[in-house]
């Protein structure tokens, strides 16, 4: 998959677009960057500007479904996720850096890392998808 297939993959979905995602950067081996440009209607206190919680694990789903999709060429739907939260991002872009740890027949796993233009890191999560082939046999 190019950059294009998953920016084309990001466009056919409502809530993709909702959270205005845009893949920066990607290698063959299931590392990406995703930018995620900061929106006040993200926010659970808006005076304050933090994160809702709700879009940095759609964030980490995404770009860790991407990862794996970007090795077995079709989209990997998420079977698990898990989220470390360390820091409450606020009025800031956000960066999901994702690696394919792992990418069997079946199941996929891999790690995202969530940050800010300086590198600040709020939430690291890992993800388990289905790489299983989606076309019938036959």
């Amino acid at each position: 998959m190019t950059i294009d297939d998953l920016k084309a993959l990001i466009a056919q979905a409502e809530f993709h677009k909702f959270l205005k995602m845009d893949v920066l950067d990607l290698e063959a081996d299931g590392k990406l960057s995703i930018k995620l440009p900061f929106d006040e209607s993200y926010t659970i206190f808006r005076k304050a500007g933090a994160y809702h919680g709700g879009i940095i694990a759609s964030l980490v789903d995404v770009a860790g479904a991407m990862a794996c999709s970007v090795v077995k060429g079709y989209p990997t739907p998420t079977a698990n996720l898990r989220i470390d939260y360390l820091k409450s991002p606020a009025r800031c872009d956000l960066y999901a850096d994702a690696e394919a740890r792992r990418v069997g027949r079946g199941i996929g796993v891999a790690d995202v890392t969530i940050r800010d233009e300086n590198g600040t890191v709020y939430a690291l999560g890992r993800g388990t998808f289905n790489t299983a082939d989606p076309r019938p046999v036959g």
